[in-house]
This record gives structure tokens, C-alpha cells and sequence, in this order.
């Protein structure tokens, strides 16, 4: 050959004997001219790649076509984008599709496959690429190919045996059930080799049958083949096919066994099968590999849905401390039983240093912190590292020092692996070998690569050492903390519950052995025991240690308040399950649940009944996802419809609001929900229960309008319902009304729906006593006879409470007609007269009126713990938004609002209003703690000691005198504004 180009590229590449050989070979194919002709780049490329890939030169061999089609330099020189690459089998598979030649679209496939790895190959071999570029292209092939051979594995399946469809809701349409296919490992990370098995679950929408046109509306289940069946030869034939070897050759290698219950399992689950085994009994490693999980081929809206019902498992909020010693213990079975003998140092992927130990320093620090920090939540190793740089997890030149070699390891597994297509990680034995791949690398010598490699690999053992002996000591109480049994270790049990503030650690060790060994110490198995051992830590992380003087050192959000109570209340939660090893290895799997648990005995007594009483009920509610949801009344009353077909209303409400009360109590505690939104959570629930229970009744009465419209006062009008809070409602006719007894025993049936006390409690206590003439006067009225009243005949406390007044259910048009009459009433600035409780000095007789509640509601000598009374407390504040809206003519029904308007509009000084505003949002957010805990209208701070430290320790204070020392500043201060807008 004349090409002096050749001879150049030929002496200066890695391997020049190799490519010399493959030059001469491939000229006499029909690709010799082109090659004959290259330029210096071209032959560039062409000598590394002859040097380094033997399987590519062979593919070549038979498909000369291929240095056209993906060789040219102006090809090589970009990578080629997954959009690209699917357009340009989608030009060829849809024909071949519609033509039904399926033989011939997995034909085409496999050999698009073969050519892109060669194109691949090429532009990593000549050095046109990094290593992130790489492994993202190998990626994108493999989901082009994969995604093409579940359509037509798809398209097979159901021309023979039907389309798979579903029920959504029980009456409701049928409809298409999805599909998809979800990668897993380096697939689902994008960061896939060049030999690597493609590692995935398959995973369909919902149950359902088979139909071979789509099904009407009313159509009954077909007998045939379910969905499941449907799915599971779908998954069937996509792995045969993906794995199949032909004379084009094999698409991948498939690893099917990361599905649930592995090699036992279904190939194919529905979302709702996988939600119930990862809540039950999804493992430490299921966590690591649903990290990565990722569509790569069928519908990716069902991909979605899968990821948002896997991520509070895969990225928990909180993990339990023993997942380190498995990870660490996965580590080395891996380097004890999987590591050929000899190969510990050279096998680059499992070995020591290895890439391994990068992905668990990344996938450790994810379980611990990416549940609290989302920016830390991602499938790729790389930006992994760089994330944790943000959030200070690692040091900025380690993370740099993992990124290096983490580059350079994955560069030498690509080089291994491309020559044969062979899964190899090992550099070779032979040194003649070595030193070929080390000027495959671009090193002159052996020694060279050999120092770089000792290197980086002693670089990353030691961070992974490190950052697994950092995690363990920031572990507070690991297992190996907890005597070592029971018997003989009294002393030690009861010297570790003291320093974690059990008042009576004799009945607490008693309890604790209980816990894990059941009631009379009955016999359990040694894993149950195991299991119970490791969630003690759990609990003894919650507790307060305090210092000589009382203060709590660990105060956290979390901080239990009475852990004596706790531990009690787990012992009859665990009676009431039933099953102490289920629920200990439920716990141990979502250990956030445990944590929540423990909370939620700590935080509030009524729903800690709620959850004995129907144990199941936080469990699903955390796995539903439901805690994470904020709602409306409108999402609210939407929900409660469903329940239109229930005999037994009264049953139906109150089952329904007492999951929602749990849920909406939840997110407070966790600290989901702001307190603002939870008094709007509170309050929407409260006005759809309101709303629906007006429907049933008019639906037992069958009318279609109802006749009058309710509205909400006080914290019900206000928005801002907290626990314990009655329902102050009124309701008002239109003016025209002439049967107000029918519409009276309406009414009255709307109370007794959502008040009446059954075996089941009530929903919510109901007043209707702010009405004209209160409980003398008529239930119903017409709005005439309510402007009548409140014009001759009212209290100006009547007046004033009208500030709150808000439609909340019922007639929408008499509804706003009564708000606006209560705009017109309360607009003292411009009276509308006539009003007999207005006077010029009004403003003097509401001081009066706050004056007198004060004096008479606030206990002798409690008023340092009347919060709601007392002089500085929550009705000062109420007090001051009322009166500033009379005054001024603004109709705000929120407090908080009502006082930003006030901050806003000027109507106290800019500092003055502040002060109010941030000390009644403090003082209001104790209130609802109290509430919280016992869901009784508490207006005091306890008188004794003891719960008195267990509120201030729920609102966030070391020390109870801390506590009173600012209860005492907020209602100095919300009193200080109180003076400048009441003089005395």
C-alpha cells in the first residue's frame, strides 16, 4: 500500500503487530479502496481501534459496509444521541412491524447493536471521548435495542393472545394496562460496559384480562389468560430474545435474578405487588439497587409511578445504623467467595480499591442522607461524588481522588473487556499482556501503569475505609453498645436506661426484655430476638441524656419527652399486631416507620390510641405515600364521596376522619406540614366533612338543592381549626324560605351526623349556639331574620364574632349574601345603621369584654400558665385582629392574616405588628402541641412539674425553666402591642 499514512499510524499505535495484522486482512474485503484512501485521522483511528478490539476487526470482517456507515472521522467525532440513534431504527422497525417479519426486525436489531459498539469502540480507543461520554453512549444503545425488542415482543404477544386491560375503579372504564421495563445496575445508571449484563424487573400497571378488541364499559372479566399471565410470557420472550445467540450474534447477557424473591419470584409483578414486598421485606442491598432503577424500555409514565412509590425506600428519611455493617458485610462475601483466588488485587471492578467500593462509598452516603437531602438523590457514581462535595460528606480533593480513579479503573475494564467481548474484570496474569494494556492505557511502560493503578486503588481503600468508619461513629448507640444478654447484665441495663432518662429503669428493663422476648419471656426465634436488639439503638437515640444541671444535651426535633410512656405504649402496640417477628422484621426493613411509631406515642396520646387500635393504620399510610400529600377540602370531599353506598354513614364518616385526622397529625409530627398548613389541613377536613354530611342527608331526603347555606365562625370560619376544636356553625335560609321545620330537622341531621357519639367516637363536636337568641332561637333562619336580629338585637361580641364569619358548605348564592351582610356589619368606620351594639364607644366595651375573660376564665393564680386567657395570651392577639377590622372595614377571618394586613396597611407601627405577629405564631404553636397531645380544647399549660417538662421538651426547650422563661417573653410582648391598641 502506498498509503503513507498507514505506516504512521500503524508504528505509533498500541499494539502495531496487531494492527498491522487486521490492516492486511480487512483490505481485500470491499471496504479496501475506502481504506486504501483514509486520511491521517482516519488511519489513526483505524490503527487504535485494529490495536485494541480483536471482536470488533472480526465483525468487520463480515461487514465491510460498517467502516462507511459508522467509521468515517466525521462520525466518530461527536458521540451520537439516544434521540438520534431511535429515529433511525424506528425508520426500519416500524415497516418491518407493520409487515409482521419480527424475525427480521430482532435481526436488524442485533446487527445495529454490533455496529454501534464498534462506532463506540473506535472513538474510546483513538481517545475522542472520556469515559463518562462512553458509558453513557453503551447506555443509550442498549436502551435503543431493548426498547425495540420489547415492542416487537410485544406486538407478538398480543396479536396471538389479546391486549391486556384493567379496571382503574371497581364501575368504572376498562383501560389499556401498561408496561414497562426497568434497568437496574450500570443499565439503570447509565453507565454500562462494553461485556456488561443488563440487570431488569419487569413491571405492569394492574391486574386485569385479556381482550382481543378493546373491551365496552360493562364487559366482565375475560376467561381467558390474566394480565399476570399476560406479562409474565411478555417478560419471558423479551429475555429470550435479548439473551438469545444467533449468527448476527447475542444482544446482551440478561440477569433477571435482582427481581423480588430472586430466582424464586414472578418474572413479571404489578405496581401494587412491588409496593407491598419492598414495604415488607425489601433488604439493605434492594435499597442499593433501586437506586438505580430506570425505564430503558415500555411506557415511562408507569416508570415514574414506580420510581415516586419507590423513593421513600430506596432514599429513607432514616435507616437504621445496621445497614452499614451490610453493606460492609455484602463487601466482603464479595472479595471472600466471588474474587477468583489471586485476582483480590488485580480485578479492578470486585477486587480492593476497586470501582466497587467507589459506588458503595456513593450508594452508603445516599441511604443515609438523600431521603433528607433530594439533590443527593441520583443513579450515577459521578455526580454522586461531586453532590456530596456540596453537602460537605466529602472533602473536595477525595472526592476528586474518587472521580480519578473511579475514570481510570473503568478506562482499564473497558480495555479488557473490548478486545474478545469477554466479562472480564481481572487484568491478566501474563506480563506480555499487561504491558499491552498498559499502552492500550497510553503508558509507556509496565511499571508506569502498575504505579498509577497501585495508586488510585490504595486511594480508595482507604476513603472507603474511612467514610465507613465515619458513618459507624456517627451512629449514637450501635448494637455492640447493648449488653450482651439479659441475665447477669441487670446492672449494666439499668445504668444505660438511666443515662436515657427512664424515670423507673427497673420496669423499663422489664419491659425491655418484653419487647424482644415477649410477655412471660415466652420463647421467640433467634432472629426475632436479633431483630428486637437492633432496634433498641433506634429507640435509645430518641432519648434525652441531660447534664449535671438538667439540660438536655441531645435536644433534637426529635427528642422524646417521656420514653417510660413510649416503651409502654410500643408493648401494646406490639399485642395488638399480633405477630412480633413480622412486625420486627417490617420495622427493621423500613426503619423509618419504627421511628415514626416511636414519635408518635411520644407526641400525642389520642392518636397514639388510634394506632393500637387499629395497628395497620400508620404503616399504610407511610407506604400509600399519603403522608407526603397535602389536600383540600375539595380533594378531601372527593375521598369521602366514595363512601356515598355505605348503609351506615355515621360508620363511614367517622372511619374515614379518623384516617385522616392520623394522617394530617402525622405529617405534624414529622414537621411535613408547617403549623399554618396544618390548621388548614385540619380546618379543609373538617369543611368536607361538613359538606358531605350535608349531601348524605340531602341524598336520604332526595332533594337536589339544599336549603340553606352554613357558615363557619370562629376557628372554623377562620381557617385555623387545631385539635380539639369545636365546629361554631350557623345556618341561614334564603329569604324567601317559608318551610323552616323541614329545613330545622335537616339541619339538626347534619349535626347528628358528624356529632353524634357512637361506638366509633364522633367526627367533630358541633356549636350552633353562636346563632340569634343562641340555643332559644331557631336552628335555620332566613337572612332577613338574621339581619334583623344583628341590626336590634345583638351583643356587640356577637358583632364581633362575625369578623370570622366564612360560607363553609351548603347554598353557595345565600352563602356569600350573609358574607356580605357581615361585611356591611362590621364596618364600624362607616356604620350601617341602625345597630344597636355599635355605640362611640365600642372600642372601650370590647377592653372591657377581654378584661372580664380574662379575670373570670383564668384560673386563680395560674395565669403563668393560661396561654389562651391569660393577660399576653392568644386572645389578646384574636382580640386585636377583630377589633382592627371593625375599626378599619376589612372582613378577614384569619388571625394571622388579618394581622398581616394590619402589618401591611400601616395600621401599627411596622415593628409593633411584627413583634405580634412572630410572638402569637410561637405562642399559638404551643397551644397546638398541648392540643396534640390529649385533642381536649387545653387552654393551660400543665400546673404539674412532670408534664410540664414533657411539653417543654415537645416544644423544643432543654429545660422547663427555659420554657417558662418564653411562654413569659412571648406574652409580655404580644401584651406590650395589646397596650398600644387598648390603652388603659
Amino acid at each position: 500500500m502506498r498509503n503513507t499514512h498507514w505506516a504512521k499510524a500503524v508504528k505509533q499505535s498500541p499494539d502495531p503487530e496487531r494492527a498491522k495484522h487486521w490492516l492486511e486482512v480487512l483490505l481485500p474485503t470491499s471496504a479496501g479502496p475506502w481504506l486504501a484512501k483514509a486520511g491521517e485521522e482516519q488511519c489513526r483511528i483505524l490503527a487504535a481501534l485494529f490495536s485494541g478490539s480483536q471482536a470488533a476487526c472480526e465483525a468487520l470482517q463480515h461487514h465491510p459496509e460498517w467502516f462507511t456507515e459508522a467509521l468515517a472521522v466525521e462520525l466518530l467525532a461527536h458521540p451520537c444521541r439516544e434521540r438520534a440513534m431511535r429515529r433511525e431504527v424506528d425508520a426500519w422497525l416500524e415497516p418491518l412491524l407493520a409487515g409482521h417479519d419480527y424475525a427480521q426486525a430482532l435481526e436488524r436489531i442485533r446487527g445495529f447493536k454490533q455496529r454501534e459498539m464498534i462506532r463506540i469502540a473506535a472513538r474510546d480507543l483513538a481517545r475522542l471521548s472520556h469515559t463518562l461520554e462512553i458509558t453513557r453512549e453503551l447506555s443509550d444503545v442498549a436502551d435503543v435495542c431493548l426498547g425495540a425488542v420489547c415492542r416487537v415482543c410485544h406486538r407478538q404477544l398480543s396479536e396471538r393472545l389479546g391486549q391486556p386491560f384493567h379496571r382503574p375503579a371497581e364501575e368504572g372504564p376498562w383501560q389499556p394496562t401498561a408496561f414497562c421495563v426497568l434497568g437496574l445496575g450500570k443499565l439503570g445508571g447509565q453507565e454500562l460496559n462494553y461485556s456488561s449484563d443488563v440487570d431488569v424487573i419487569f413491571v405492569y400497571e394492574e391486574e386485569g384480562s385479556l381482550f382481543k378488541t378493546p373491551p365496552e364499559k360493562n364487559a366482565k372479566e375475560s376467561k381467558g389468560l390474566t394480565s399476570h399471565q399476560f406479562f409474565i410470557r411478555l417478560a419471558e420472550s423479551f429475555a429470550a430474545e435479548v439473551g438469545r445467540t444467533t449468527a448476527v450474534g447475542q444482544l446482551y447477557r440478561i440477569d433477571l435474578r435482582l427481581r423480588p424473591e430472586g430466582k424464586a419470584g414472578p418474572l413479571a409483578r404489578s405496581l401494587e405487588s412491588y409496593e407491598n414486598f419492598y414495604a415488607q421485606w425489601g433488604q439493605t442491598w434492594e435499597r442499593m439497587m433501586l437506586i438505580k432503577a430506570r425505564c430503558v424500555a415500555g411506557d415511562s409514565g408507569l416508570a415514574f409511578e414506580f420510581g415516586e412509590m419507590a423513593q421513600s425506600f430506596r432514599y429513607p428519611r432514616s435507616i437504621s445504623p445496621r445497614f452499614l455493617d451490610e453493606m460492609a458485610a455484602m463487601k466482603q462475601r464479595i472479595e471472600d467467595e466471588v474474587v477468583r483466588e489471586g485476582e483480590l488485587d488485580r480485578n479492578v471492578k470486585l477486587g480492593r480499591g476497586g470501582i466497587r467500593e467507589i459506588e458503595f462509598i456513593a450508594q452508603m452516603n445516599q441511604l443515609l442522607h438523600a431521603g433528607r437531602q433530594p439533590f443527593l438523590q441520583g443513579s450515577q457514581t459521578l455526580p454522586t461524588l461531586s453532590q456530596m462535595v456540596q453537602y460537605h460528606l466529602l472533602p473536595e480533593r477525595d472526592a476528586r481522588d474518587l472521580s480519578e480513579a473511579y475514570t481510570f479503573l473503568r478506562d482499564v475494564e473497558h480495555r479488557l473487556q473490548m478486545d474478545q467481548n469477554r466479562q472480564t474484570h481481572s487484568i491478566p496474569a501474563d506480563p506480555e499482556k499487561q504491558l499491552r494494556l498498559a499502552r492500550l492505557m497510553g503508558f509507556k511502560t509496565l511499571r508506569q501503569f502498575n504505579e498509577t493503578l497501585r495508586r488510585h486503588t490504595n486511594r480508595v481503600r482507604e476513603l472507603y475505609d474511612r467514610q465507613f468508619a465515619a458513618a459507624h461513629a456517627g451512629s449514637p448507640l450501635p448494637e455492640t453498645h447493648l449488653p450482651p444478654s439479659f441475665e447477669g447484665s441487670e446492672p449494666a441495663w439499668q445504668e444505660l436506661l438511666t443515662q436515657c432518662c427512664f424515670r423507673e429503669p427497673d420496669t423499663a428493663f422489664k419491659r425491655i426484655t418484653e419487647f424482644i422476648r415477649g410477655p412471660g419471656y415466652i420463647h421467640v426465634s433467634t432472629r426475632t430476638e436479633e431483630l428486637g436488639r437492633g432496634l433498641l439503638p433506634r429507640l435509645f437515640k430518641l432519648c434525652p441524656r441531660k447534664d449535671a444541671q438538667g439540660r438536655i444535651l441531645n435536644l433534637e426535633p426529635n427528642t422524646l419527652s417521656d420514653p417510660d410512656r413510649v416503651l409502654a405504649r410500643l408493648d401494646s402496640f406490639i399485642a395488638a399486631y399480633g405477630s412480633r417477628a413480622t412486625l420486627f422484621e417490617l420495622w427493621t426493613h423500613n426503619a423509618s416507620l419504627f421511628d415514626l411509631l416511636v414519635l408518635l406515642f411520644d407526641r400525642s396520646e389520642f392518636l397514639a390510641e388510634t394506632a393500637i387500635r387499629t395497628p395497620d393504620m400508620v404503616d399504610d399510610l407511610m407506604i400509600s405515600g399519603h403522608l407526603r400529600r397535602s389536600k383540600t377540602a375539595a380533594q378531601t370531599l372527593e375521598d369521602l364521596r366514595h363512601g356515598r353506598g355505605d348503609k351506615d354513614q355515621h360508620v363511614w364518616l367517622r372511619r374515614y376522619h379518623e384516617v385522616e385526622f392520623m394522617r394530617i397529625g402525622l405529617r405534624d409530627i414529622l414537621g411535613l406540614a408547617d403549623f399554618e398548613h396544618n390548621l388548614a389541613e385540619l380546618s379543609a377536613l373538617a369543611e368536607a366533612c361538613l359538606q358531605y354530611a350535608l349531601e348524605a342527608v340531602l341524598v336520604r331526603h332526595r332533594l337536589k338543592q339544599a336549603p340553606f347555606a352554613i357558615i363557619g365562625l370562629g376557628k372554623l370560619g377562620g381557617n385555623e381549626l387545631t385539635y380539639g376544636s369545636d365546629l361554631d356553625v350557623v345556618f341561614v335560609a334564603p329569604a324567601k324560605t317559608k318551610n323552616l321545620q323541614s329545613a330545622q330537622k335537616l339541619a339538626a341531621e347534619v349535626l347528628d351526623l358528624l356529632s353524634k357519639q357512637t361506638e366509633h367516637g364522633i367526627v367533630f363536636r358541633t356549636d350552633a349556639r353562636l346563632r340569634p337568641d343562641g340555643e332559644k332561637g331557631l336552628l335555620v333562619n332566613t337572612l332577613p331574620a338574621y339581619e334583623a336580629y344583628y341590626r336590634r338585637r345583638a351583643q356587640l361580641w356577637e358583632i364581633q364574632s362575625l369578623t370570622r364569619a366564612r360560607p363553609v358548605a351548603g347554598d353557595p348564592q345565600t352563602g356569600q349574601s350573609f358574607f356580605t351582610l357581615a361585611k356591611v356589619l362590621t364596618h364600624f368606620s362607616q356604620p350601617s345603621l341602625p345597630l344597636a351594639a355599635f355605640t362611640p364607644q365600642w372600642k372601650t366595651a370590647i377592653a372591657k369584654m377581654r378584661l372580664r375573660i380574662e379575670k373570670e376564665r383564668t384560673p386563680a393564680g395560674k395565669d403563668a400558665l393560661a396561654i389562651k386567657t391569660g393577660g399576653g395570651g392568644l386572645m389578646d392577639a384574636e382580640f386585636i385582629a377583630q377589633t382592627l377590622s371593625l375599626e378599619h372595614g376589612f372582613q378577614q377571618a384569619n388571625t394571622l392574616t388579618a394581622l398581616e394586613l394590619v402589618r401591611t396597611q400601616g395600621l401599627l407601627p411596622r415593628e409593633a405588628a411584627t413583634q405580634l405577629i412572630e410572638n402569637y405564631c410561637k405562642l399559638r404553636r404551643v397551644e397546638g402541641i398541648l392540643r396534640r397531645w390529649s385533642y381536649e380544647g387545653e387552654t393551660e399549660l400543665p400546673d404539674d412539674p412532670a408534664p410540664y417538662y414533657r411539653v417543654s421538651v415537645r416544644c423544643g426547650f432543654a429545660t422547663p425553666d427555659e420554657f417558662r422563661q418564653a411562654i413569659a417573653t412571648y406574652r409580655q410582648r404580644i401584651r406590650s402591642v395589646y397596650r398600644q391598641v387598648f390603652p388603659e
